[in-house]
């Protein structure tokens, strides 16, 4: 790796581009999780906009090191404690927070100002009025934590009695995509994680939004896997990417995660060695391996408290608008291309193109692939063309190389980049 940058191998990234894009990512959600790393921030967005070689080193960005504890409102335990109960008080609209408090810890009302003062300063809460009759509420900055039974949960009770109020106030735009995003990957770990505990962690912040729900089961890409009969763990990332894929079909329709990894601008699942992440600014999905494992299923996401993207546009660009039915998919050709092997084989276009038959229209990106093998192009463009002529396959990123080998089959119109 450039630089010396020790970390995850990445798949899919074009040769001259340094593979810092997991560690940016993974980076972005510890940076708002650790306030410490944020003096990094300007450099990580530089780095993650340019891909610039250099410009950042982060060794101890394991994804398992980055903190899903709360950010540390208080220097001491019980300072915390009194500082949580403040914002719960506020948060809840009860009334004589100040003396609620003195009684509750036993602490002097001056004490308990100085806390109100704090947490004011730091964003967690806003002042209104004067001194004498001074109420509070909740400021730009919230967050919130717990690690929950997954046999005993449903995932829309969690969100109203916990997680909800982290987006009051917002547009409803924001609303809605933290709703949904929400409710669709906590009901994946009750539903498919085969776990027991599911921790989970919400941000919000001036500049951004995170969630990050990490589960103590099988892990989504073993899963998949062994479910699918797949040949390697990779493929069911590639599977992920396509949408409409789900082990439980009789009660899902395999859609949460990828309507949700473009809902918001990041997106990152990781389990076991295998990482799979959404970029929606930089691009492109990524396949990478760590070199520490990690147990069960960890998603993290983040959006701009600020984005005008709505649930209804990143449905409309998949979904007939007639019918209404999931009926386009992006395949991102490149989450083939496992480490050193090249894309020459009717097998290779076979899995690139498996459950291809659920969509009427597909979009094959190639960004970030190199070459292409007469036959394995053969396959997708001549044979499996041939067998589903109601299915339109849109080519699109190819460089001089790829698009002279899907011409040369597909005809001299059919290569053309979109």
């Amino acid at each position: 790796m450039a630089g010396g940058c020790a970390g995850p191998r990445l798949e899919g990234l074009p040769a001259n581009r340094p593979f810092y894009a997991f560690w940016i990512i993974a980076a972005q959600f510890s940076t708002f999780l650790n306030p410490q790393l944020a003096r990094d921030r300007s450099r990580l967005a530089r780095c993650r906009n340019s891909y610039k070689r250099d410009l950042i080193s982060l060794q101890s960005a394991h994804l398992s090191d980055l903190k899903v504890d709360p950010v540390v409102i208080g220097k001491t335990k019980k300072s915390q404690v009194i500082r949580r109960h403040l914002l719960d008080v506020v948060r809840s609209g009860r009334a004589d927070i100040v003396a609620d408090a003195c009684e509750l810890f036993g602490v002097t009302r001056q004490a308990v100002h100085r806390h109100l003062a704090h947490l004011t300063r730091e964003g967690f809460l806003e002042a209104l009025g004067t001194t004498r009759g001074r109420t509070y509420r909740l400021g730009p900055n919230r967050q919130q934590s717990g690690v929950y039974t997954l046999g005993a949960i449903a995932e829309d009770r969690v969100y109203a009695s916990d997680f909800a109020y982290i987006v009051d106030g917002l547009s409803k735009n924001v609303q809605g995509i933290w709703h949904y995003g929400f409710t669709e990957m906590l009901n994946n770990a009750i539903d498919h994680s085969s776990g027991s505990q599911v921790e989970i962690t919400a941000h919000r912040g001036d500049e951004r939004l995170v969630l990050d729900i990490w589960d103590d089961g099988e892990g989504i890409f073993r899963r998949i896997a062994r479910l699918m009969d797949l040949g390697d763990p990779r493929e069911a990332i590639l599977e992920l990417s396509k949408g409409k894929l789900t082990t439980d079909p009789a009660n899902h329709t395999g859609e949460g995660i990828f309507f949700t990894s473009r809902a918001f601008d990041f997106f990152l699942i990781a389990s076991g060695e295998l990482v799979f992440s959404h970029d929606d600014e930089c691009k492109p999905e990524l396949l990478g391996h760590l070199d520490n494992e990690i147990g069960g299923t960890r998603v993290m996401m983040m959006f701009s408290p600020a984005t005008e993207r709505t649930l209804a546009s990143v449905f409309d660009e998949y979904t007939d608008a007639d019918t209404f039915d999931f009926s386009k998919t992006v395949v991102p050709v490149r989450l083939a291309l496992y480490e050193g092997v090249a894309l020459v084989s009717r097998s290779q276009a076979k899995r690139i193109m498996n459950r291809i038959e659920r969509f009427t229209n597909v979009v094959l990106d190639f960004e970030g692939v190199d070459t292409v093998g007469r036959s394995f192009v053969d396959e997708i463009f001549r044979v499996f063309a041939r067998n589903h002529p109601e299915i339109t396959i849109i080519p699109v990123n190819m460089n001089a190389e790829v698009q002279k080998e899907v011409a040369r089959v597909a005809g001299s119109g059919a290569g053309a980049p979109v």
